[in-house]
């Protein structure tokens, strides 16, 4: 007879258990349709928020699986319960806020303060002993959310609701982020990362360090918040307390100093070594208070950073600098273009590899190749290894001239500057027809041979009747391609024709220059001034003439 009030309450909440995971069933459908319940909102913004969505959220987002030894259990967690043999229903089991939770056949148990492990085997034993089963399932299906404060250097400090399986930083994130439209005098000063004070009530202050914990990464250094805690967020001040890490480490860059700091830490910090580092040549300096000397000390980090020696204590504004091992090797290449027969990118070795070598691995050239014109582009940098600003180093040359003295001078040299092409002098013909080892140039790191093909056509313009391409025959003067244009304009100067060579763009008279494919035929036209324009001219040396005359007439009468 005395079983019969404990089947009736398990009736009833087997019938409450199927009415709570209907509910839940149809929550899961409209969970597309609105976000989780406050989540990330400050206690203002969580109060005006419609109160039939003010339930318990079914999906809260996570950073990672919960881990049930760091889990901290409390009032509104939401467990799920499965015990076959017992009831073929799972119960939804919600944590009251004085920290229990009533298990169907077990009655209450205090759970809150537990972590998530301590709080399993607890339940599932009662369950177990409770039902005579094997294997009940017992889970955390709903991290509760509640009230956390944040005070210090972030962009809107103030209470926050948190979830938690939240960690320190995510709350500081929300509080930092920065709303639209803010001023620049509105945004908050750099927030510290590794001097975070978190304050929880009955517990002493613990220091969370983000940069430690993104190193490591462990959890003592980025702990999940819980309710009523406290987020204290100081500036971030590195003229005041800092370490710098520089040299072969991933990140190098100044950090926040903590009193426990060491060698190996702050190398972790910094993203670790790099693959060419050298950890046993590490160099630690360290300034005077005055500044006036400093103390170097030179360091085997190896087994500090394998964890087989005790780390070397680091102390505030020291300077440490991970050597990284002498290494030329890069990816040292050339582009080999136009009339090849394998065009493409060639590795080479650094002052060493030359022109000929890069054009016999591509195969040498095609039957269209046009060697007069081949040439070899390269970039022009400064020492630093940075591309050349030719605007500001033509200004920088001109500061100390002493040639460019009229306004055509400099209009000429400002031309030229403009015109500054990074070409490598090489001829071609003489290096691969007449094996002239002077040309074999050596080829560096980012060059461009470039073989143009030979298109076999002069072009002539100006002042002819046709002007265009002609068809390039070997050993013809100025005279045939004149003709093929169709002949000297009315309008032309014939004596002021010029060759204007394909490759230098240098103008050339006809009489010193052998006319090649690719070339260009000038014909300008003969200028025919006015009347007007010879009477002034014969009025200025008049002019001249007249003061010429005048003054030496004075400097007669002034010998006397």
């Amino acid at each position: 007879m005395k079983t019969y009030p404990l089947m009736f309450f398990v009736v009833l909440l087997l019938a409450a258990g199927v009415e709570t995971l209907a509910q839940t069933g149809s929550r899961i459908g409209r969970a597309t349709d609105r976000t989780a319940t406050g989540l990330g909102s400050t206690l203002e913004q969580f109060f005006e928020l419609d109160p039939r969505s003010q339930q318990i959220p079914i999906v809260i987002p996570l950073e990672e699986a919960v881990e049930p030894t760091e889990y901290i259990v409390g009032p509104n967690d939401v467990f799920a319960l499965l015990a076959l043999g017992a009831f073929n229903t799972a119960f939804q089991l919600v944590v009251s806020p004085e920290g229990t939770l009533i298990v169907p056949g077990a009655g209450e148990i205090q759970v809150a303060g537990q972590n998530l492990e301590q709080v399993k085997t607890s339940v599932i034993a009662e369950v177990t002993r409770a039902f005579k089963i094997t294997k009940p399932s017992f889970t955390l299906f709903t991290p509760r959310q509640f009230i956390v404060n944040i005070v210090g250097a972030v962009q809107s400090p103030g209470p926050y609701i948190a979830s938690a399986a939240m960690r320190v930083d995510k709350v500081i994130a929300l509080a930092n982020d920065r709303p639209q439209g803010i001023s620049p005098a509105q945004i908050a000063p750099p927030s510290s990362t590794r001097n975070i004070i978190l304050r929880r009530k009955g517990q002493p202050d613990r220091r969370v360090d983000l940069d430690r914990y993104l190193a490591t990464p462990r959890s003592e250094f980025n702990p999940f918040v819980l309710e009523g805690d406290i987020i204290m967020v100081p500036k971030k001040d590195l003229d005041q307390s800092a370490v710098s890490v520089y040299g072969a480490v991933n990140m190098p860059n100044q950090y926040e100093y903590r009193e426990t700091d060491s060698l190996g830490a702050m190398i972790r910090i910094a993203g670790g070594l790099t693959p060419n580092a050298d950890p046993s040549n590490v160099e630690l300096t360290r300034l005077s208070r005055d500044a006036a000397s400093m103390e170097v000390m030179i360091i085997d980090a190896t087994r500090i950073l394998q964890g087989v020696e005790p780390d070397y204590p680091v102390q505030n504004k020291d300077r440490v600098l991970v050597r990284q091992k002498h290494d030329r090797r890069r990816d040292y290449k050339v582009h080999v273009r136009g009339e090849i027969m394998l065009p493409g990118m060639y590795p080479i070795t650094p002052d060493s590899t030359r022109l000929s070598e890069i054009i016999r691995r591509a195969g040498g050239l095609t039957e269209n190749a046009f060697l007069p014109n081949a040439e070899v582009e390269r970039k022009i940098l400064t020492a630093a290894g940075e591309y050349v600003d030719l605007a500001k180093e033509a200004l920088v040359n001109l500061r100390m001239n002493d040639q460019l003295v009229t306004p055509e001078e400099r209009a000429y040299y400002d031309l030229e500057a403009s015109l500054r092409r990074g070409t490598v002098a090489v001829d071609f013909v003489g290096l691969l027809e007449r094996n002239d080892k002077s040309q074999d140039i050596i080829l560096k790191d980012g060059d461009i041979v470039f073989i143009p093909s030979s298109d076999k056509t002069v072009y002539v313009y100006g002042q002819v009747a046709r002007p265009g391409f002609v068809a390039y025959k070997q050993g013809a003067d100025i005279r045939f391609y004149i003709d093929q244009a169709g002949g000297y304009g009315e309008e032309a100067n014939n004596g002021g024709t010029r060759i204007i060579k394909g490759k230098t763009r240098e103008w050339l008279d006809p009489s010193l220059t052998t006319i090649e494919p690719g070339d260009y035929v000038w014909v300008p036209k003969d200028i025919r001034y006015p009347t007007g324009y010879y009477l002034n001219l014969v009025s200025q040396a008049a002019s001249f003439i007249s003061v010429v005359l005048s003054m030496t007439v004075i400097i007669l009468q002034l010998t006397k």
